[in-house]
């Protein structure tokens, strides 16, 4: 079944209490999960859940996820979420997500850009070129994103990490929302305090992290209570950046 009429499909979802910090604000994981939540369920509907998509030797992998904050969320609750493929690229496939209250409230929109790989050679597949029917993307865009970042800044070590087993997932690597945990690990304590001022958020996953692997993670600055942080890992091995975050906070 093609992804046609995506947009008239909505799924309730709810914010749990793993999600908040001991300040009642919402996590960087929370918002992260609750997208690939949103994602899979919908993509499942349609023939092209991880499921369907493992048994022809393939899966979608997240090259971005791009997140506008409009109302923070600083409680459990109940939020519904409608969402659509709105373009796609030779290689890339992008997602919108859009989260209210369950009284129609904006919470927060989201964007994701994403490939299809071959889980036994590693490689990047043309969506043209998949046993798999995709449909006429809806060019309705809630945020501005793209899947390159294209500011540098100088980076500080903060942290070392090492990959444990709890971190990988069914395609044999760190699973995405793992990344905005290791970046939420490296704010300071005034900056978990003050997370009700996160804006936006967008994580770019560069190289796979796999277990074993030990991770160095920086920062551009030491703290950061209003304007933009950027935090990465970089793997110590191969010396490649495996992920970068920004946060931009009011």
């Amino acid at each position: 079944m093609a992804l046609n009429s995506e947009s008239s499909c909505s799924y309730s979802c709810c914010v749990g209490m793993d999600m908040l910090n001991g300040y009642g604000f919402m996590k960087p994981y929370g918002y992260q999960s609750l997208i690939m939540d949103v994602a899979e369920r919908h993509l499942r509907q349609f023939g092209l859940g991880v499921d369907n998509l493992i048994k022809k030797g393939m899966s979608w992998v997240l090259v971005s996820s791009s997140v506008e904050i409009l109302e923070p969320v600083r409680a459990e609750i109940a939020l519904n979420a409608r969402t659509w493929h709105s373009e796609q690229n030779r290689l890339t496939f992008r997602r919108e997500l859009c989260f209210t209250d369950t009284s129609g409230r904006p919470v927060f929109n989201a964007a994701t850009f994403s490939v299809l790989m071959d889980i036994n050679e590693r490689k990047i597949i043309r969506p043209d070129r998949a046993d798999i029917e995709i449909g006429e993307a809806n060019s309705e865009f809630l945020i501005e994103a793209s899947p390159n970042l294209r500011s540098k800044c100088e980076m500080q070590p903060c942290d070392r990490r090492r990959i444990y087993p709890c971190c990988i997932d069914r395609l044999g690597h760190t699973n995405n929302c793992r990344y905005p945990e290791f970046a939420y690990d490296a704010l300071t304590e005034n900056e978990i305090s003050r997370l009700g001022g996160l804006r936006r958020m967008d994580v770019y996953f560069k190289n796979e992290l796999k277990q074993g692997d030990s991770f160095t993670v920086r920062r551009s600055a030491p703290e950061v209570l209003s304007g933009e942080l950027f935090i990465d890992g970089i793997n110590d091995e191969s010396g490649k950046q495996s992920f970068i975050c920004r946060m931009l906070f009011a």
